[in-house]
């Protein structure tokens, strides 16, 4: 069960972390973390023990989601979802588009809506 170095993943029995330092972030969701696209390292809780817990982690800037529950699409900016009410911003962005569920979507704050 090796120590993971700071920017990579954690996977331990509790789920996912971001580790920056000497800090941990949980993912929200499997989800989150695949849009990272950061490597996944194996290891124990017990490792990871140490380190603080800082928060939990959305998606990554740059992602783009569409909220299940209302149809929603929301381009993941700054850490805050912008919705997106021109269908003419998906061309632009041309990104691979995930599902996500509301509890995913509403840990983003709402930013501007882009047109």
């Amino acid at each position: 069960n090796p120590a993971v170095p700071s920017g990579l993943i954690a996977l331990t029995e509790k789920g996912y972390f971001y580790v920056k330092g000497n800090k941990k972030f949980k993912f929200i969701s499997d989800r989150a973390m695949e849009s990272w696209g950061l490597p996944v390292v194996k290891t124990s809780d017990q490792m990871l023990g140490k380190m603080i817990l800082s928060g939990t982690l959305g998606f990554r800037d740059g992602t783009l989601i569409k909220d299940i529950s209302d149809g929603k699409i929301y381009l993941i900016s700054d850490s805050k979802r912008r919705h997106i009410i021109n269908p003419d911003v998906l061309e632009w962005i041309g990104t691979e588009m995930i599902r996500a569920g509301q509890k995913e979507v509403l840990i983003h704050e709402e930013g501007e809506n882009l047109e």
